[in-house]
């Protein structure tokens, strides 16, 4: 993602919080938004990231994607790994909501994790068709391969 000192980055579905580490480690000025909706994964990934969330480049909740209270922020960069939110109920409602927290110029990523190639390429290209169909711009490409599993990101800028 490119992660700029500077960047305010919101994570959906942050789990035991290690994508939060990874990026509270390059943030000076900015900060990281990671929510969950499970409380368990929400304790473990505020306490793996204590240091980030006292020093202020981090702060981790406990809330659904859809009912979390964001309404006030904006985002350079928002971010979801493995999460099936896109793909189970309200599609349309969660991607301009997406759209809505994004600042100008802000791009949203989502990374996949998925067992083969074609388990790949068929999220890849769910992806892109939802987002292509709420006026986002994408490209895919594959991350990284694993012994056993392919690592992909979709991008999406608002048109």
């Amino acid at each position: 993602m490119a992660v700029a000192p500077h960047d305010h980055l919101l994570e959906i579905g942050c789990g035991r919080g290690t994508a939060v580490a990874l990026v509270a480690e390059r943030l000076t000025t900015g900060k990281i938004v990671a929510i969950d909706r499970a409380a368990t994964m929400a304790r473990l990934a505020a306490e793996r990231n204590a240091s980030h969330i006292s020093a202020g480049r981090a702060e981790i909740r406990r809330a659904g994607f859809e009912s979390a209270d964001l309404a006030a922020c904006r985002f350079t960069k928002i971010f979801a790994v493995n999460v099936s939110l896109f793909w189970l109920g309200a599609a349309t409602e969660q991607i301009e909501r997406i759209r809505d927290l994004l600042a100008p110029g802000g791009v949203f990523y989502v990374f996949g994790e998925r067992p083969t190639s074609a388990n790949a390429t068929g999220n890849v290209m769910s992806t892109e068709r939802l987002l292509r169909a709420h006026g986002f711009r994408t490209t895919r490409s594959i991350v990284a391969r694993g012994q056993s599993r392919l690592f992909t990101c979709v991008t999406g800028t608002p048109i």
